[in-house]
């Protein structure tokens, strides 16, 4: 009697055994796969910034490279031009910037042909410009108003980003997302004691520390799927 239950039992075991290794045979063939692939896009917060702010264009682009599940590397590359006259002093300023780092996805779905993806991420950047003050008036009662003007000079600065956002698949290959970024600046370039009014990449040149926004629309080339 003690035999054939244990013959039962061992049974029921193998069963159990067998039906768990297909069901894990099964989940693993319905796991999403990945793409290795390459993203072009644009970023619409300079166009959005110039619709409040005459006196700033520009334009920026994103490439990105995602190389397994969770990681993405990026590259950021923009220009802008500011110009404006006040009371007490005229600006220009033409420059360009690079912004380099990579992204760590944090959301995590087993729903296949899902593509969603919260990040968080890390930049360097560094911006350099050319920029002059035609006309700088220093208003004195006494001695009389002094007119001056700084002459163009070229002048480079650097900084460190934290970056979290949200990027969605809203059509086959296509993104839009949208990324909140916390600048530091390390250094900036003052060059004949003309502070930069406006730092491309970075924003205000007065400030240590800047809050910047970006909104993406992306385009995604797969060029091979992995498990």
């Amino acid at each position: 009697m003690s035999k054939i239950l244990s013959s039962i039992l061992i049974s029921i075991f193998l069963l159990l055994l067998n039906s768990a290794e297909a069901q894990e045979i099964e989940v693993q063939q319905e796991k999403p796969t990945t793409e290795n692939g390459l993203s072009f896009g644009i970023d619409l917060a300079p166009f959005i910034i110039t619709a409040f702010d005459s006196d700033r264009r520009g334009v920026d682009f994103v490439a990105r490279y995602l190389f397994n599940k969770k990681w993405f590397v990026l590259g950021e590359v923009g220009f802008e031009n500011v110009s404006f006259e006040q009371d007490s002093y005229d600006y220009k300023s033409n420059g360009g910037f690079l912004r380099l780092g990579a992204d760590y996805n944090f959301f995590r779905v087993d729903e296949p042909g899902n593509n969603d993806n919260i990040t968080f991420g890390l930049r360097y950047g560094i911006g350099t410009q050319s920029h002059k003050s035609p006309r700088y008036t220093i208003l004195d009662d006494y001695w009389g108003d002094y007119i001056g003007k700084f002459e163009l000079s070229n002048v480079t600065s650097h900084w460190i980003e934290f970056v979290g956002g949200v990027r969605t698949e809203v059509l086959k290959n296509f993104y839009m997302g949208w990324t909140i970024r916390l600048k530091t600046l390390m250094a900036a370039g003052n060059s004949n004691d003309l502070k930069p009014y406006t730092i491309p990449g970075y924003g205000r040149g007065d400030n240590s520390v800047n809050l910047g926004f970006t909104y993406t629309l992306e385009y995604y080339i797969p060029f091979r799927k992995r498990k």
